[in-house]
């Protein structure tokens, strides 16, 4: 009897390893945060539209709103968070300003998007509202490039 019992017991760890080992190489192949990844993510949003122009800023996650910020030429709003186990956090912008002809310029943007910005910019993502575009960092270019157009026009 104490044979079996050693037998089967060996039989479903190697099970488990195997079954492991699958989902290890199935799971690699995605695109996922690495482990132990888990420090904050800081955000930023900076307004370099033009001087004596006002951006006005409301951002939200599911989990949190963080209100409405006006922002003046040169200054931003950040903000720090955790990304959720499951690598879905995501926070929306709406973004507006009145130009110099007093046209009102806004959009709506997904500014940061855990599956999509850790590979971009980790965990220090920042961006740079300007008149043709938001702007974002991407860490491998050490560069901002133009990630959504105005109005509302991803790139």
């Amino acid at each position: 009897m104490m044979i079996v019992s050693r037998k089967l017991k060996c039989l479903s760890l190697f099970s488990s390893m195997v079954v492991f080992a699958v989902l290890a190489t199935e799971c690699s192949s995605q695109r996922t945060v690495p482990l132990g990844s888990w420090d904050p993510v800081h955000v930023s949003v900076a307004n370099d539209i033009s001087e004596g122009v006002e951006l006005h800023i409301h951002c939200r996650s599911k989990e949190d709103d963080l209100g409405e910020h006006t922002l003046t030429y040169g200054n931003q709003f950040d903000w720090k968070f955790r990304i959720d186990l499951f690598v879905r956090t995501l926070f929306s912008c709406n973004m507006s300003w009145t130009d110099v002809d007093g046209k009102l310029v806004r959009g709506g943007y997904a500014m940061y998007n855990a599956e999509r910005d850790w590979y971009r910019c980790e965990n220090q993502c920042h961006f740079s509202v300007r008149k043709d575009c938001v702007y974002g960092y991407f860490k491998a270019k050490d560069a901002f490039e133009c990630v959504y157009r105005f109005p509302g026009k991803a790139d």
